[in-house]
């Protein structure tokens, strides 16, 4: 299982490519809309975010991708459990534990967990920040999101992979640049987290539409994906 959390940088980048975003025989996702709520269905982009939209794709299905070439165990498959959300943080009462999308990520993996008893959570990604840059507590919120979903899953060693935001936004203002400090810092503060930087290898850019330039491309999320 990965689960994948946070808000519109977790499946905005605009763009789909046939090839390139196809599906995989190995992956799935647990659907969200309509008849397929609770299902199990080939994860084809646009995931089943809580804020899909036609033509836009997010980092999971690329990391999954990855991870099925390089480390998953044969006569496995991978679940992804989509559960971004634009405008979504902390400060509005989101992510908090016991917020409604707080709620409904740990529900849906336990819910995965207890019918497929074979299944395991690999690793949790998070991509967040963006809407908390002016609350002075997010740090605090943070830690304590990281520290909390992975006891209510049963997994306090749980690879937690946190997205640093696009960089020519962040460095805009102060309190941007003070918010993508603190995602990049978290592998300091808590044991296995680990942070996907979007300046390494080389600097990823946003979308060249300046009312969109907090959203990173498809290419770029792609990117972010490995």
């Amino acid at each position: 299982i990965i689960l994948v959390m946070g808000q519109s940088n977790t499946h905005y980048g605009f763009g789909i490519d046939p090839v390139l975003d196809t599906t995989h025989p190995l992956i799935q996702q647990l659907g969200r809309f309509d008849t397929n709520n609770y299902k199990i269905i080939p994860a084809k982009e646009p995931l089943d975010h809580h804020t899909k939209k036609n033509n836009r794709i997010g980092f999971a299905l690329t990391f999954a991708k990855f991870y099925a070439n390089e480390y998953l165990e044969d006569s496995r498959q991978i679940l992804i459990i989509p559960c971004g959300k634009s405008g979504s943080g902390f400060h509005n009462n989101k992510w908090n534990k016991e917020d409604p999308l707080y709620n409904d990520a740990v529900a849906r993996t336990l819910f995965v967990l207890t019918n497929y008893p074979n299944s395991k959570l690999a690793a949790i990604l998070w991509h967040q920040g963006e809407d908390d840059v002016n609350n002075m507590g997010f740090q605090e919120k943070l830690d304590d999101f990281i520290f909390e979903i992975r006891k209510d899953l049963d997994a306090q060693n749980i690879p937690f992979i946190l997205g640093g935001m696009v960089p020519a936004w962040a460095n805009k203002s102060l309190n941007r640049a003070q918010a993508q400090f603190v995602i990049q810092d978290t592998p300091n503060r808590i044991e296995n987290t680990g942070y996907a930087d979007p300046a390494l290898p080389f600097l990823i850019e946003a979308d060249t539409v300046e009312e969109n330039e907090i959203h990173f491309t498809a290419e770029g999320l792609r990117e972010m994906g490995v």
